[in-house]
């Protein structure tokens, strides 16, 4: 879902009702409260779909630092895993040539 959309509608709503509730407390005419709700939504609608773009772009980018961040320790875990199995391997291999019978050398 697009953030910026969602976060428009949000603000274009609550101006909206925000005018509307100004409008009927301070007893306002009916076409006077609903155009100055409808120029109130329209402007929030604006307002909110430019912070609705810049809080996806932090979003955005956060998630990539946070993946950057997972995939450098990911790598950190797999090389560390893989330098343990060759110095196991290593090990292994040097105490089977030591175990091993010397071989009789034919003369």
């Amino acid at each position: 879902m697009k953030l910026g959309t969602f976060i428009s509608g949000a603000f274009g709503t609550l101006g909206f009702g925000l005018s509307v509730l100004a409008g009927l407390s301070s007893a306002n005419s009916v076409e006077s409260i609903l155009t100055r709700g409808l120029l109130s939504a329209g402007v929030c609608y604006a307002v909110g779909y430019c912070v609705g773009v810049i809080a996806q772009q932090v979003a955005l980018e956060h998630a990539n630092h946070i993946s950057a961040i997972v995939a450098k320790q990911d790598k950190a875990e797999e090389d560390k895993r893989l330098q343990d199995q060759a110095d196991q391997d290593a090990q292994m291999a040097s105490e089977a040539a030591s175990a091993a019978p010397a071989t009789p050398s034919l003369k």
